[in-house]
């Protein structure tokens, strides 16, 4: 009994310091100028407008639908770690469509976008039936599916793009080193755990964690997987510049 108390305790300390960095605005302005300072004044623009959008809209939007107990879970969670390489990804495409950075990293060869599209589509369909079965044995709307689905589609989309932007584990003769998929893997294991959490949170209130752990743990395997066969293939490969 002791044991539970205590654990409830510190989630609940827990959950009210992030509500505190939250409304804590003084705090929250000096981070997103400091930020500001050393991203560029568009950054700090982008950063206010993503904070009244998920401390504001979001907000409101629950309360205005009918579902105020979705606050608390816009005040505690920071969704800033995909919101903000996000915005960074539009800010390369805007300087690229502007003519301000190359249209390619620095290599020989680049991922097409719609290889990048490829392996968002091919990933989550393996998937879907992995999430589909542990929804249903938890007894959950197939709905849930296809909102985190969509959700995924975007922001994996974003993840690659992101990715192909970096010459991290990519070794001579642009080959793709282990490293380099192990890494991937855990970026997007970071985006799909928030977003996952977060659409069951809005969805069904509780969030079942254990079937949460078993899907992830599952396609963390399915992802790395498909990255290495993909690091062997050229499909949608486009050289640069002559070898």
């Amino acid at each position: 009994m002791k044991k539970a108390l205590a654990t409830f305790w510190s989630v609940i300390v827990w959950a009210g310091k992030e509500i505190w960095e939250k409304i804590n605005l003084p705090a929250v302005w000096r981070e997103m100028k400091a930020l500001g300072k050393k991203h560029g004044r568009r950054f700090l623009i982008a950063a206010v407008i993503w904070e009244l959008i998920e401390d504001g809209l979001f907000p409101f939007l629950s309360w205005c639908f009918g579902v105020p107990e979705l606050i608390p879970l816009f005040l505690i969670f920071h969704f800033e770690p995909i919101a903000y390489p996000a915005i960074f990804w539009l800010f390369r495409c805007w300087d690229r469509k502007r003519g301000r950075i190359p249209e390619h990293p620095d290599r020989s060869a680049h991922s097409a976008s719609w290889r990048s599209w490829a392996k968002v589509v091919i990933y989550m369909t393996t998937v879907s039936g992995w999430f589909a079965t542990v929804l249903v044995f938890l007894g959950l709307s197939l709905h849930i599916l296809a909102f985190f689905a969509g959700l995924m589609v975007l922001f994996g989309y974003i993840h690659e793009r992101i990715w192909h932007d970096s010459n991290y584990g990519i070794d001579g003769y642009d080959q793709v080193a282990q490293r380099r998929n192990m890494a991937k893997s855990v970026t997007y294991r970071i985006v799909s755990f928030t977003v996952m959490v977060s659409v069951l949170g809005a969805t069904v209130g509780a969030i079942p964690w254990v079937g949460v752990l078993i899907f992830q743990g599952g396609a963390s395997i399915v992802y790395c997987s498909l990255e290495t066969v993909w690091s062997k293939s050229e499909w949608g490969i486009e050289k640069t510049v002559d070898p």
